[in-house]
């Protein structure tokens, strides 16, 4: 249920950001990763682990098992880095393999999966075969490896999610 609202932070993004039919220019891509921080404080007070979880799946499901991801350490409160996390830049570090919650690695590689197999503005729909070669070849750079391995070993079950449940 939290993995439903990981995107939920894009509805503080402009429209001319969120429905451009081409690439995104460096300060529009700035804004969109926003919606990590945006969406984990739609659960800043949190009553449930229900609310625990889609705080940490929304602010972590674009982090990398390799450390290139974001948003980072930074405070949902006010999108700040956490003190001894800034890097030269002045950006936060971003979070590294297992420092990123299980949650937020399993969410991106459903978010991949989706994103890649299906059309989108900026984008055609990619075929099984191609979807699952990039799956493949960022395993240990953008997935966590034993996701990955998981995720395969299941297949079958998420072909037939995802022909129960197509693109509208």
């Amino acid at each position: 249920m939290a993995a439903m609202l990981h995107d939920v932070g894009k509805v503080a993004i402009s429209d001319s950001i969120l429905k451009k039919p081409g690439r995104l220019n460096n300060a529009e891509r700035e804004v969109m990763k926003l919606h990590t921080i945006m969406g984990a404080r739609l659960f800043s007070d949190r009553y449930s682990e229900f609310d625990e979880m889609a705080a940490v799946v929304a602010l972590t499901h674009h982090e990398q098992w390799d450390g290139t991801g974001y948003p980072g350490h930074v405070n949902i409160n006010d999108g700040k880095v956490l003190p001894g996390n800034e890097i030269a830049d002045g950006t936060a570090m971003p979070k590294k393999g297992q420092e990123i919650s299980v949650f937020g690695r399993l969410v991106a590689l459903a978010d991949v999966y989706d994103a890649l197999g299906s059309r989108r503005a900026y984008k055609e729909r990619w075929d099984e075969a191609r979807v699952f070669e990039e799956l493949n070849a960022c395993s240990g750079t953008y997935f966590d490896p034993e996701i990955v391995e998981m995720f395969f070993s299941c297949i079958e079950t998420i072909r037939s999610i995802r022909e129960r449940y197509p693109d509208s």
